[in-house]
């Protein structure tokens, strides 16, 4: 089977995408979080995992080989299968994944469509242990939705966006737990340099 295939994205739906090598089209299913980095017209090297059931022949594209392994480790978790495997990725990064599942944070989990707290508890259960000697890049407290209210905020109170980017640049994101906190301490800094 295919251990990955390299080849120009031909056209691409939010499903899946039309993987063209030497004029042979590979239907590849991906998550939304590879449709919205996938280019039609582009080339990429598309690491596989080869679905194989009774009922169906499908390869499943990853641009990283260990979003492709955390992949199969969430299909070997029980309840867990295709469909609800590719939501999780589509609805967090990769370090955010591992992040939640080490930290044990059911709730956050429990945000991707179609997974109950009972599906999200077994994951952490299984994957856990697992996943504790992965090396992640902790994601930021304040993550790239939570900075885009944070702007949509400091603007609806009258700032203007040259002005907010420039405290940006100067501000530590990483310290705040809460976008209250986050608002609190550059209102502080506009404030000073006003």
């Amino acid at each position: 089977m295919f251990e990955y295939l390299y080849g120009t994205v031909s056209y691409k739906k939010l499903e899946y995408i039309a993987l063209d090598l030497n004029g042979v089209g590979y239907k590849i299913y991906i998550s939304l979080r590879e449709y919205e980095k996938l280019m039609a017209g582009e080339k990429y090297k598309l690491f596989i995992f080869n679905y194989i059931r009774e009922d169906a022949n499908k390869l499943i594209g990853f641009l990283e080989e260990k979003e492709r392994k955390l992949f199969e480790m969430l299909l070997n978790v029980k309840g867990i299968g295709l469909s609800l495997a590719l939501a999780i990725l589509s609805t967090f990064s990769y370090n955010r994944v591992v992040e939640l599942i080490i930290s044990e944070d059911v709730e956050n989990l429990k945000k991707v469509p179609k997974l109950g707290e009972k599906k999200a508890q077994l994951i952490i259960l299984d994957l856990k242990k697992k996943l504790k000697n992965i090396d992640v890049i902790r994601e930021t407290k304040i993550s790239s939705y939570l900075l885009d209210d944070l702007i949509l905020a400091l603007e609806a109170l009258g700032y203007a966006k040259k002005d907010i980017d420039k405290i940006l640049q100067k501000t530590d994101l990483d310290k705040f737990s809460s976008i209250e906190d986050a608002i609190k301490e550059v209102l502080k800094k506009i404030k000073v340099e006003a």
